[in-house]
């Protein structure tokens, strides 16, 4: 399959549907997208789960292959578009994994965004994770790709797939800076840039985490991972000495 088969060009927005009675996300995406200029894509997995499943390489236009359930589901997302006065793509793909199959279906369409609702059993971190998971297991080259969860107020939370630059806090960036100031201090360091700095913290992690100190650091993370996720409990945030 490729973003040709569908006339859909590069680019694209790729959203995955599951539930024809929650869409309200799609109608986000068609609301906010000019799709004079950017094809909307709506897909679903049709999930196989056996030995010899498909895989996302296979891919139906959804006037190809309808179930009862497909035909609702579509149903109500064209009744959406009709509103919206939008024109999206329906695509059917088969898999055994609803996260592989949407990477690999916005790999091959040559997809800049993936959207899709918040999931009812899965936290929007779990989400991200397994879908960051499923981008790890593309075959390369690897696209970069954003993921968009929409909550049924409109709420948005989005990760970034792949190696990309992370969202640092102001606390964090203010030690960084800190960090910085106190080295370049020395007028031997004064070339010295926040990245070299960061750099060296990273090297220093993975060596410790192939060391003694690994069970050590991980409870470190956990505890702060806890800390960020309720901050109004006041946990206070361990530190490595």
């Amino acid at each position: 399959m490729s973003s040709s088969i569908l006339d859909v060009r590069p680019g694209n927005i790729l959203v995955a549907v599951r539930d024809p009675h929650n869409l309200c996300y799609l109608r986000d995406v068609l609301e906010r997208a000019d799709t004079s200029k950017q094809d909307v894509v709506v897909m679903t997995a049709r999930l196989y789960h056996r030995e010899h499943a498909f895989s996302g390489s296979t891919s139906y236009e959804a006037k190809d292959i309808f179930d009862q359930y497909e035909q609702e589901l579509f149903t109500a997302v064209v009744s959406v578009a009709e509103k919206e006065g939008k024109h999206v793509s329906l695509l059917v793909v088969p898999g055994s994994n609803v996260f592989d199959t949407i990477l690999l279906t916005a790999q091959q369409l040559q997809s800049s965004r993936v959207v899709t609702g918040f999931s009812e059993k899965l936290s929007p971190d779990q989400q991200g994770k397994l879908t960051g998971d499923a981008w790890e297991r593309l075959p390369e080259p690897k696209p970069r790709l954003t993921l968009e969860l929409i909550r049924k107020d409109g709420g948005v939370t989005e990760y970034q797939l792949g190696p990309h630059e992370p969202r640092l806090r102001p606390e964090d960036l203010a030690l960084l800076h800190q960090l910085w100031l106190e080295i370049t201090s020395e007028p031997q360091m004064s070339g010295l840039h926040h990245y070299d700095l960061v750099a060296i913290a990273l090297e220093k992690l993975r060596d410790d985490l192939s060391g003694e100190e690994r069970e050590k650091i991980l409870n470190v993370m956990l505890e702060n991972a806890a800390a960020s996720a309720h901050p109004k409990l006041k946990i206070p945030r361990s530190r490595i000495n």
